[in-house]
């Protein structure tokens, strides 16, 4: 069978003509009629009742008629995908991101972003909880952490990992810790929205993996505001390595019982599902990809 003589066949059963089909095709009604006949042909059945006033089908041109408006429905899919998949992008592009990703990296991202579609804009929230993002409004989010099941697409960016730091004057001052007990004599700054608590600290025993309970004066709901903190020498700080690259780079920060405290989390993009991904979101997150892993050994190392 050819694809062509099935389309034909659910035109004609439409358009309850061999005419209107041929006048809607542009072409001669013995060239509607030839494709018909090959496809009955082709099927070895009948498909067609005619006569000089009416057209009708047959139990076998029933069942097929029913499968050739599946096969234009996916037909008219494919041209819908290709069309948005070709469309520039446009619009207003709402982001929501947690503090560290939207005040450190996405910049660099939103600013290509927009250089590369001039016809986009965009409207990015920073905020580390974690809001429902459809009803929000959003197109897209990026996620730190582990993620409860969702009815949204994950595509996972890139891996995080994260340390404890001190400032050296912090150290010389109240002594470094030796093992992760002794965090109970030290002042720790504390993030309001760490995941596993902000007084319990995920650790690597031998045991094991574990978390440890650390107490602190200073809460804050900012990561960047705990690295601030913490090269004051106000206190240790469980930070991810991309916040820390630069202090550590001049030696305001350095590591604390770097074998001990640290986790790998994932940085994640989520977006609803959707039979057509806009232009504006999809183009995004092939540049978050891009970017991401451009940069992937500054969140490892």
């Amino acid at each position: 069978m050819r694809v062509d003589d099935l389309m034909l066949f659910a035109l004609v059963v439409r358009l309850k003509s061999f005419r209107a089909a041929a006048e809607q095709r542009g072409v001669a009604n013995s060239v509607v009629s030839k494709h018909i006949t090959r496809l009955e042909a082709d099927l070895g059945t009948q498909l067609l009742r005619r006569s000089t006033r009416k057209l009708n089908l047959t139990e076998a041109g029933e069942l097929l008629y029913r499968h050739c408006q599946q096969l234009e429905q996916q037909v008219d899919l494919a041209c819908d995908e290709i069309q948005a998949y070709r469309a520039e992008p446009s619009g207003v592009l709402r982001i929501t991101a947690p503090g560290v990703s939207g005040q450190l990296f996405l910049p660099k991202v939103i600013r290509r972003y927009m250089e590369l579609y001039p016809g986009v804009e965009v409207d990015m929230v920073i905020q580390d909880r974690f809001d429902d993002l459809i009803d929000q409004g959003f197109d897209l989010a990026i996620r730190t952490g582990t993620l409860e099941d969702s009815s949204l697409i994950c595509k996972r960016l890139v891996t995080s990992c994260w340390h404890a730091f001190a400032s050296p004057e912090y150290l010389v001052r109240y002594g470094e810790p030796k093992t992760v007990d002794e965090l109970q004599q030290h002042e720790c700054l504390l993030f309001s929205h760490q995941q596993s608590g902000d007084t319990e600290w995920p650790c690597v025993l031998p045991e094991g993996e574990s978390t440890v309970h650390v107490e602190g004066r200073f809460r804050v709901n900012s990561l960047l505001g705990i690295c601030e903190a913490a090269m004051d020498g106000m206190g240790i700080a469980f930070l991810p390595l991309y916040i820390t690259r630069h202090a550590r780079a001049s030696g305001a920060l350095v590591p604390v019982l770097q074998s001990q405290l640290y986790r790998r989390v994932g940085i994640y993009a989520l977006y609803p599902q959707s039979r057509f991904l806009p232009p504006k979101t999809r183009a995004f997150i092939e540049l978050l990809e891009t970017m991401f892993e451009a940069e992937a050994e500054n969140f490892r190392h």
